[in-house]
Parts: C-alpha cells; sequence; structure tokens
C-alpha cells in the first residue's frame, strides 16, 4: 500500500499517536484546519432530506418476526423461507437502519438505529432497489429509518435481486472525528451489514454481500454525488444479478455541502468498473445455544458505555461468540483476556486460547492505547482486528475495514444474545504493533470489548415509535 496516495495516506494521516489529542488533527496541509469538530454550529442532521414530490410508499409496521433464535442466525443455521413482501423488506430494513431510541444531550435530539455507531452519528444510508417485492413496485427507494417508509429516488434498476445498497456520509462522522472518520465509514456500514444479513438470512432470503462494484454505476443508481456520499456496499436478497443498472435519473436529496478532500481521494483511489462475486458462504458452525429471536435480541441491543470489571465471563461464551463473528472473515484477530473464566489473563492470537502470547493484566495497557476510555480496561475481553499494511491496496483497505466492522457487529448481536454486552473502541494506532508484538508495518482495524454489563439497555421500540432514553456517559479513566 502506498502511503503518499489514496487509501494509504488517509491511513497514515489519520493515525493516532502518543502526545497528540484525538481531536486535533496532523499538521499537514491535506488535513482541513477550517473545521471544528463537534461545534455545534456545523452540526449535521442524521440523515439525508428529499424535496416534497417524489412517492412514498409507507412500510408496514407490524414487523413478521420469523422467530429464529439469534444464536442460530449467527451459526450460520438455514431458516425457512418467507415471502419478500413490503412487510418482510421493512424488517430487514428496520432491523438495520430503523430509529429504534430518540434521546436528548446538550440540547440535541439524537437518532439511536438499530445497529451501532461511533458516537452515535450512524454516517450511513439505506436504498433498496426492488425487483418483484409484493405490495412495492419495482423502483430504487432511500429507506427513512425514522418513518418507516420508502422513498422513490429513481425507476426500477436492470437486474434481477433486491439489492440494498448502503453509502457512507462523511461529514456526519467527519464532524465529530474530521478524516478519521472515513474509516468509521466502514466501521459502521459493517456493523449495519451484520444486521441486515443476520434479519434476511433468518428469513430464508439468502443474503449475498458485495463489496466489489463499478462505483460510478451505484453512484448514478442512488443519486450519491461522490464527493458527499458515496457506495460502500451491496447486498444482494438471492443469487442473481444485483439490480443495479440504472434506467433512468435519481433524485439526489440535500446534503450539507462539506468536503474533505482527503477522504474523497481516499475512496476515489479505490474505485473500479467490475462487480466481483458475493462474499463466500461461510461453513454453519455446528452447534448454538439457546437465545431470544434475532429481532428480540437486536432491539435489546444498545452500545454499552459502562462494564463491570469485577464480574467475569465463561469460556464458552469466548469461543463460541468468536467463532460466529468470524466464520468467513479472513481478517486476523487477537483477544486480550481480562477477565474469562478457565482462560489465563493475556494476549491471544485467535483461535489460540491454548498459550498467550503475552501472559499477565494488561488491563492497564489496553487503558492507555484506547485513549483511557474504561471500557477497554473494564472488559471481560478485547477483539483487536488488525492485518499488514502490505496487503492491502485502495481498495482492500476497504474490505478490510469492512470486515472488522462486521465482526463487531456480529460480536455486539453474540454478546446481547447471551447475557453480555459490547462496544466498539477506537485506539492509538502506533502502540498497537508493540501490543500484539508484530511489525510496525500492521494496520490497525478496530477494537470491539464485550464484558458484563453495568447497566440493562432500555429495549428499543417498534417502526415510528422509538422510545425515549437517558444516554449513559462513559467512564474515562480507571473504574
Amino acid at each position: 500500500m502506498d502511503l503518499d496516495s489514496g487509501a494509504g495516506l488517509l491511513h497514515r494521516l489519520t493515525s493516532y499517536v502518543p502526545n497528540r489529542e484525538w481531536d486535533v488533527g496532523v499538521d499537514d496541509p491535506r488535513i482541513r484546519r477550517d473545521l471544528v469538530p463537534n461545534d455545534p454550529e456545523t452540526l449535521p442532521p442524521p440523515m439525508k432530506g428529499y424535496p416534497d414530490g417524489l412517492a412514498v410508499l409507507a412500510l408496514p409496521r407490524d414487523l413478521p418476526d420469523p422467530g429464529v433464535p439469534a444464536t442460530a442466525v449467527l451459526a450460520g443455521m438455514p431458516a425457512a423461507t418467507q415471502p419478500l413482501d413490503a412487510a418482510q423488506l421493512g424488517r430487514v430494513l428496520f432491523l438495520g437502519a430503523g430509529v429504534v431510541r430518540t434521546g436528548q444531550r446538550n440540547g440535541r435530539r439524537f437518532l439511536y438505529r438499530a445497529s451501532g455507531s461511533a458516537g452515535a452519528r450512524f454516517p450511513l444510508e439505506v436504498y433498496a432497489s426492488t425487483r418483484g417485492v409484493a405490495g412495492v413496485p419495482d423502483g430504487v427507494y432511500w429507506y427513512d429509518g425514522a418513518q418507516h417508509a420508502l422513498v422513490q429516488v429513481a425507476p426500477a434498476a436492470t437486474g434481477s435481486v433486491t439489492t440494498l445498497v448502503v453509502t457512507g456520509v462523511p461529514w456526519r462522522t467527519g464532524w465529530r472525528y474530521a478524516e478519521r472518520g472515513w474509516r468509521h465509514l466502514y466501521w459502521d456500514a459493517g456493523t449495519l451489514l451484520s444486521q441486515l444479513s443476520a434479519a434476511a438470512a433468518s428469513a430464508g432470503l439468502s443474503p449475498r454481500l458485495r463489496s466489489l462494484f463499478p462505483d460510478a454505476l451505484v453512484r448514478r443508481l442512488v443519486g450519491a454525488d461522490g464527493v458527499h456520499e458515496y457506495p460502500l456496499a451491496l447486498l444482494s436478497l438471492g443469487d442473481g444479478e444485483p439490480a443495479i443498472g440504472p434506467s433512468g435519473p435519481a433524485a439526489a436529496g440535500e446534503l450539507p455541502p462539506v468536503e474533505l478532500p482527503l477522504c474523497t481521494a481516499a475512496q476515489r483511489a479505490g474505485e473500479r468498473d467490475d462487480l466481483g462475486a458475493p462474499w463466500p458462504e461461510a461453513p454453519t458452525l455446528p452447534d448454538f445455544p439457546p437465545s431470544d429471536s434475532l429481532d428480540e435480541v437486536v432491539r435489546r441491543r444498545g452500545s454499552q458505555r459502562r462494564m463491570d470489571r469485577s464480574r467475569t465471563l465463561p469460556r464458552p461464551l469466548l469461543e463460541w461468540s468468536m467463532a460466529a463473528a468470524l466464520r468467513g472473515v479472513q481478517v486476523p484477530h487477537w483477544v486480550a483476556v481480562h477477565g474469562v473464566d478457565d482462560v489465563a489473563p493475556g494476549l491471544y492470537r485467535w483461535p489460540d486460547l491454548s498459550v498467550p502470547l503475552r501472559a499477565g493484566d494488561l488491563r492497564d495497557e489496553l487503558l492507555r492505547i484506547c485513549l483511557d476510555q474504561s471500557l477497554a480496561g473494564d472488559a471481560a475481553y478485547v477483539v483487536i482486528a488488525a492485518t499488514p499494511l502490505a496487503t492491502l491496496d485502495d481498495r482492500t483497505y476497504r474490505d478490510a475495514q469492512l470486515a472488522a466492522g462486521l465482526v463487531e457487529g456480529r460480536l455486539h448481536l453474540a454478546a446481547y444474545a447471551l447475557g453480555a454486552g459490547a462496544s466498539g473502541m477506537t485506539f492509538i494506532d502506533s502502540q498497537v504493533p508493540s501490543l500484539l508484538s508484530e511489525p510496525d508495518d500492521l494496520a490497525t482495524l478496530l477494537f470491539t470489548c464485550v464484558g458484563v454489563p453495568e447497566y440493562a439497555s432500555r429495549s428499543g421500540g417498534g417502526p415510528g415509535a422509538p422510545v425515549e432514553v437517558r444516554p449513559v456517559m462513559p467512564r474515562i479513566g480507571q473504574s
């Protein structure tokens, strides 16, 4: 990977190092210095806006729960095929991008989606290019997660299979994390796709994930301009040709006209013209523990802000959750164990939990590497995704970040299905290679903390009826 251009340059310039605050950018002319992080005056809206006059289709609010245990879905067990109609499509969309909670903080109203997002920014949009969905005319639609409705933005696309398009809005996360927010686009997209895929799989809809696609074509399909919004991934519901061929212009919608040129360049460097094969189907796990249905677990899931470091988790929860989360994912992962029954504290390279790479209590070191955020020390274990930069190019760097987010999303679902809690975590890039005893040429992707919740999240509401919650503030420093 070229560290002087494209995604490599973005990775280098947005890597955290000691002695520089996370919200202070590196002194480089390619980093915007005129934007103040977390400035209330420049806060972007939580979702796109569209002008009046577009056709709006309200989706059924009574969601058809297939009743499949969340753990069965994560294990890859086949499920009975449900009819793909407006209600089932709405269910899939809602369990990924629906607004399930709302809250007030510093005078601002937050919309909390069904899937997790760093800083509750949810820098994503979801479109459905439909083919043969009962009750939904063929067309290209933007999903309104607050109203649980489809807004038609373009005529029906060519292709045979209904396909969801996940796009990223860089300023929505850049407002808080500056140019490093480009990484968050892919982390959050992976988390979202873990739930969209699980919802589709639980209804027997055979979800097929693609991260290689013709960028320019898909931009035209959904009306993304490639600067303020760009496509990140496709999820087709079934085998066949994805419905991504534009047959007419798409309404662009409204987004704040703020560009982060470094992010634009990183995205463009990875653009391709071909449609790749779906990610391979992963082998099914031989068994799975009992759990509530996927739909119940998704509504129960919330980003855990505080964990109880005095309590431990059983070893089978760690082993099964990791096996389920990494099904079909080749990105290397490590596990820092703080409090897991029958596993000595230390650092392990998954899947080997027999002998630690480093033995002993790593809580203080993890706390320091994770910018003094207490979850890194309070969790029962911390999962670390990283891969050598030399193995990546401008496109596969995206894939690696997306895969790390997918694993994080699955770890969230597994944790909440089995009585634990989970939360993603950022880190000081330069200190991770020494933690893992790896060469400096290492792209650290994402940390996920899993542990015993200090409080129970209030279950999310249904479509169009989010519950009001009081945000819990995370602890900083040792608890």
